[in-house]
């Protein structure tokens, strides 16, 4: 807690990190666009983040950035991050699943960038069971070009994403998907889904087809 960058990082396989609390890091200021905040998880194979209580970080709470692949976050509660509570970006099979994520995001939200949960230009990722309350962004999946990226278990879109049964209530932006590279195929052939899910909040904020 109160670190001056990181609360953790790591890499490799077998990773295990489960019952920690996390909070108050990135008291010198470090860019959480690049790494800062609550966690930064990278170049790891079968990582498993569970039960842990992260919170009121300048940065993300939860970041899986730069060829992980199967990644399990569960049951964690992720609450109060200045940036995206839980984030897989660049990376590859992942399930999300059973986490509490509140009222993060406030710190930069534009666009989609305030999201609760985001996936970012990441292959087969399942979303499910999350109470996703009160973010400045719900759940979204976000297409990039991230052609400069590591890609050791093959070419980085988004693609495969499944979000189903969770619950997205309050957040005052959007769910949904969104692309900044002028293909909309993210919308049509890659097998992108949301369904089941359970909108609790009034107005338009479902974000998809641009």
């Amino acid at each position: 807690f109160e670190n001056g960058q990181l609360g953790l990082a790591a890499k490799g396989s077998g990773v295990t990190f489960e019952g920690n609390e996390i909070y108050g890091t990135n008291t010198a200021g470090f860019s959480a666009g690049w790494e800062a905040g609550g966690s930064k998880f990278a170049y790891t194979r079968d990582l498993v983040v569970r039960n842990n209580y992260v919170h009121d970080n300048r940065g993300p709470g939860l970041w899986t950035d730069i060829d992980n692949i199967d990644t399990r976050y569960e049951g964690n509660r992720v609450i109060g991050n200045d940036l995206i509570g839980i984030f897989h970006e660049i990376s590859y099979d992942a399930v999300i699943t059973d986490n509490e994520v509140r009222g993060n995001g406030f710190g930069f939200d534009p666009w989609l960038w305030g999201a609760g949960i985001a996936v970012s230009t990441s292959v087969n990722v399942e979303i499910s069971g999350n109470l996703v309350a009160g973010n400045a962004d719900g759940i979204v999946g976000i297409q990039q070009d991230r052609s400069d990226a590591p890609a050791s278990h093959g070419p980085l879109s988004l693609s495969g994403l499944a979000v189903h049964d969770n619950v997205i209530s309050g957040n005052g932006g959007w769910s949904g998907v969104g692309q900044d590279v002028g293909d909309n195929g993210v919308f049509t052939t890659a097998n992108n889904r949301f369904y089941n899910n359970s909108f609790e909040q009034t107005g338009t904020h479902y974000f998809w087809l641009n």
